[in-house]
């Protein structure tokens, strides 16, 4: 049989199976859900509420859609790439299989340490098995392979490389996965600009992985329902779990590892690599930081909440921030498709043209799609008021109008005359700050009967 043809049945029947064992997952193991309860501590100004459980039962569903997809293939060189990169994506399955039971049965996953310890194992695990099966070894040559420019002789630089990949972009996935459709719809997007770059369209690892998170996606459909709020209907009937998203993320690393465009990765998965980052970068990293450094306190001597502190967020990862700017989960899911896609697209682009200035301005686009969409997000930031009506409304960003277009965004109104009154006294008109810090002055200044 042709392998682009064989190729072809192997993605849709990945597809199908994915879909139809998630349909029977869902009736033989709709409890199987997650009983943990996040503080969340990203949350400014609002209450947390508890998430509406939906059963954690897609990603073994994906794992068993994936396999069949691999046995269907034909039996070439490539189908043995598939097998290996199978094989060295299961550990990511497994971990977070465990990671899903056990807050299943026991209301906790793995604990933040032994979770990153695991996942940096087994990144470096996935790509020994990468570097000793020699699926990586035969990308050397393309334009976007480290490989290249190394040479055979630095495996333990690129093998860094490799392992940095892996562990961002699991990372990202296991952050992403909360929001509705957000990492299966980013995967599928993804793994087609991989196939494409590979001119294997119709075959190879890259179309089953596609395949599989389209199959997800069919029980995973993002919508406006957002936990706080249930006047939305959800379209998603399951959670991808941690099995799900560690398994995605990990074969999409494999997947640009094996295919020679590790190098473009960054460029191209930008903007969902942004959700691990984020929280790396805020909650780990810059929290500790600055309350080691500057220890700021309360007029009361008491620490100050990290929500005060001077960070480039309002919440992490990064969805949360989309959210709490009042971007229904719909449009934020939109949003991280559309910035994907034209990475994507950019970054395709440039792989397939020949001129050198072409090239690097399509890449300087591509790498633009997920730098603008981080600065964005750091410029809404900021709040400040206006009154209007004799009501206080509140932004996002800053009070700035370049004709028709308007640098904030419009995210409450307070009918309250006494408030309006002392915005205007205490100078708080269009003067962005600190979101936390002007939801503070409102509570404190607010007619308790508005």
């Amino acid at each position: 049989m042709d392998p682009r043809l064989s190729g072809l049945i192997a993605a849709g029947i990945t597809i199908l199976i994915t879909a139809g064992v998630t349909r029977a997952a869902l009736a033989f193991f709709p409890r199987f859900t997650s009983r943990e309860i996040k503080v969340g501590t990203h949350r400014i100004a609002e209450d947390q509420s508890t998430r509406s459980k939906l059963p954690l039962v897609a990603g073994p569903a994906l794992a068993i859609g994936l396999s069949a997809g691999a046995i269907v293939s034909t039996s070439n060189a490539e189908t043995t790439h598939v097998w290996w990169l199978l094989l060295a994506t299961s550990g990511f399955f497994v971990f977070g299989f465990i990671d899903d039971t056990a807050k299943a049965t026991r209301g906790h996953g793995v604990s933040e340490r032994a979770y990153f310890t695991m996942m940096l194992l087994l990144s470096i695990g996935l790509v020994l098995l990468l570097v000793g099966s020699g699926v990586s070894q035969s990308t050397a040559g393309s334009q976007f392979a480290l490989a290249t420019y190394l040479g055979p002789d630095s495996q333990l630089v690129l093998s860094v490389w490799y392992v940095f990949l892996v562990l961002g972009t699991t990372l990202a996935t296991s952050f992403s996965d909360g929001m509705d459709g957000l990492t299966s719809g980013s995967t599928a997007i993804l793994m087609l600009g991989i196939a494409v770059l590979a001119g294997s369209i119709a075959q190879g690892w890259p179309t089953l992985v596609a395949a599989g998170s389209l199959g997800v996606l069919l029980w995973n459909l993002p919508s406006r329902w957002s936990p706080s709020r249930n006047s939305h209907t959800r379209y998603a009937r399951v959670f991808l779990g941690d099995s799900g998203a560690l398994l995605l993320g990990s074969a999409m690393a494999a997947s640009a590892i094996a295919t020679g465009f590790d190098l473009l990765w960054p460029l191209l998965a930008g903007p969902l690599l942004l959700e691990g980052f984020s929280s790396l970068i805020q909650a780990k990293l810059l929290v500790p930081i600055y309350r080691r450094l500057v220890d700021p306190r309360n007029t009361d001597g008491s620490p100050m909440s990290h929500q005060r502190f001077p960070l480039p967020l309002l919440a992490s990862p990064l969805h949360h921030h989309w959210e709490l700017l009042g971007i229904n989960r719909l449009k934020v899911v939109l949003m991280f498709w559309s910035c994907i896609a034209a990475a994507t697209i950019l970054g395709v682009a440039a792989a397939g043209t020949t001129g050198a200035w072409t090239t690097v301005t399509l890449l300087v686009l591509s790498g633009t799609c997920t730098l603008g969409f981080w600065i964005v997000a750091m410029w809404f930031r900021p709040a400040f008021v206006r009154v209007r009506d004799e009501s206080i409304v509140v932004f996002h960003g800053r009070p700035i109008e370049i004709g028709p277009f308007h640098l904030s965004r419009e995210r409450e109104i307070i009918p309250d005359t006494r408030l309006s009154i002392r915005a205007t006294q205490d100078n708080m008109l269009n003067k962005p700050m600190n979101a936390q810090a002007l939801a503070e002055w409102i509570s404190c200044n607010r007619d308790p009967q508005s």
